[in-house]
């Protein structure tokens, strides 16, 4: 047959979308009050990420420890099973402003080293910033990059990896998660409760922080749904309805959640924390493009908060809820108003 036989894409009607999603449980829906709503969505959520809230702190073992300038930066390894055990990063400056409280700090896709300031990108050493600037911070590296970009290295034959720019990513951590209902977004959440148990058991903290950029940012609205420690948020770069971060946005898989949209979205999700002080940050460049595959600043972003808002206004706390954009930056953190937004907050 002549190779002008064979369909091409301009003959086919390629269109296609699965839609907004119906979002059973968002606020504006199902038109209960506020606590109830609360309830049964946090329910909901805690069931699509499958979530095991009864995890413990585990063994955690100091490594070794390195000062830089007036930060001390001790290096952890917590052990989840016998097979399993990630990394994390306590921050502690020798004149911290308080020894209770600390600031969970959450890297995007890349690596938890230039959190720390091993080399600059986007997340801009923001973990050390806040060190520097009095904060005792713990910087947990995620499963799926870093040193977790394969959590099955050492068995021989198998691969269950996630992020590894330059080199071929089939993203097999996500895919293998989802045919055994353990969504990697949930069993991050796991990880990060983990932690905030042994820091509260073993470093005397009280009262958390929570501050993320990207993936990190989604984690920093999911997480604290499911703590009673966490004060106050500062998410960059999410917010945005799920329904255009894969189609329009070509995000990489880790922030999937099955169903999702047949529930609730972001905003309903950011709204569970009410009436905690929230910041969600954007730099004002971080649009949809043909090279920008974060595209958070969306044209969904607006209705998102406008939803969140009237969420945190049922309850009260419309004015806690910021909407912060950096000019002239991109998908990137911006410390300067990440510490005003902290400061600001404490008063």
């Amino acid at each position: 047959m002549e190779k002008d036989f064979y369909i091409t894409p301009d003959e086919l009607e390629l269109r296609f979308s699965h839609g907004k999603g119906n979002r059973k449980f968002s606020f504006t829906k199902m038109g209960t009050e506020p606590d109830i709503w609360r309830k049964e969505c946090k329910a909901k959520l805690s069931d699509l990420l499958n979530l095991d809230l009864s995890v413990s702190s585990d063994e955690v073992t100091l490594l070794r420890t390195s000062l830089l300038g007036e930060v001390e930066i001790n290096a952890f390894r917590m052990k989840i099973d016998e097979n399993f055990s990630i990394p994390g990063y306590l921050l502690q400056p020798k004149r911290a402003k308080s020894n209770d409280r600390a600031i969970m700090a959450i890297h995007g896709h890349g690596t938890v080293e230039p959190c720390l300031g091993a080399y600059d990108d986007y997340h801009h050493a923001f973990a050390l910033g806040l060190a520097k600037n009095g904060h005792i911070v713990f910087c947990p590296e995620l499963r799926g990059f870093g040193a977790l970009k394969n959590i099955a290295a050492k068995e021989v034959g198998a691969r269950l990896d996630y992020w590894n720019w330059g080199e071929h990513m089939a993203y097999s951590l996500v895919t293998d998660g989802m045919l055994h209902a353990k969504p990697l977004i949930g069993e991050t959440v796991e990880d990060l409760l983990r932690w905030e148990k042994w820091l509260v058991s073993e470093m005397k903290i009280k009262t958390l922080d929570v501050v993320g950029i990207s993936y990190g940012g989604d984690l920093a609205l999911i997480y604290p749904v499911f703590s009673d420690r966490v004060d106050r948020i500062f998410a960059s770069g999410t917010l945005g309805s799920f329904s255009v971060i894969f189609s329009r946005c070509y995000n990489a898989p880790a922030h999937c959640i099955p169903e999702i949209l047949e529930w609730m979205d972001r905003s309903d999700i950011a709204g569970l924390n009410a009436p905690r002080p929230l910041g969600i940050h954007y730099g004002e460049l971080d649009r949809p493009s043909e090279k920008n595959f974060s595209a958070s600043y969306n044209d969904t972003v607006m209705p998102s908060l406008e939803e969140l808002k009237a969420i945190y206004g049922a309850f009260g706390a419309e004015q806690e809820v910021q909407m912060l954009v950096s000019e002239g930056k991109s998908h990137e953190m911006d410390n300067e108003v990440l510490i005003q937004f902290l400061e600001q907050s404490k008063r």
